[in-house]
């Protein structure tokens, strides 16, 4: 018995015709990777879904203005939050749920109030931003903060709205005797 060995050379990219189609794939992976974590894609994915708030997301959330059945309920799906505050501002606690965004899933806490809306999220995933970054994306404004090691990002329907939440959540924190998930807001 013998074995005969053909050697081949490998096709060409040029001679297949796949060339320009896997140019074009690594250009959209590249392009992908350098908006991945960019404050300002982040931010205007959080903006489209703030406007979105809970209404048209049926299942995956939680409606209440207990802030203990929100926490709770996040952190069972896997989401340590801080201290949440009944109200953020003018606008009350009206519940939580996940949303999905190009690049991540966040955990977006809804505030509401008669004239004002503002949303908590618990961003996952990277960021390259500065704690203090801050925006103004479709009208409205949103600040990111860091603490315990996680990035939150508010978003309010005026400057003042989230500097309110963060008084807000500032105060949760304070009011606590102690603080056994770490959670100490920086950024007001």
């Amino acid at each position: 018995m013998s074995v005969e060995v053909v050697s081949r050379p490998l096709p060409s990219l040029r001679r297949s015709g796949h060339g320009p189609l896997w140019l074009l794939a690594f250009a959209f992976v590249a392009i992908g990777l350098w908006f991945q974590g960019r404050p300002e894609f982040v931010a205007w994915q959080l903006a489209r879904d703030h406007r979105r708030g809970l209404a048209e997301r049926p299942g995956g959330r939680v409606w209440s203005s207990e802030p203990r059945v929100v926490s709770e309920w996040l952190e069972r799906h896997g989401t340590p939050v801080p201290p949440l505050p009944g109200h953020a501002g003018s606008a009350a606690l009206v519940g939580a749920r996940y949303c999905s965004l190009v690049d991540r899933v966040a955990a977006h806490v809804l505030y509401e109030g008669d004239r004002t809306s503002v949303s908590l999220f618990v961003i996952t995933g990277p960021l390259r931003a500065r704690s203090d970054w801050s925006a103004r994306v479709y009208g409205l404004h949103l600040r990111f903060v860091r603490t315990a090691g996680r990035t939150l990002a508010i978003v309010g329907e005026s400057e003042e709205d989230v500097r309110a939440a963060l008084r807000s959540f500032a105060t949760s924190i304070a009011c606590r005797p102690t603080d056994p998930g770490g959670w100490g807001l920086r950024g007001g």
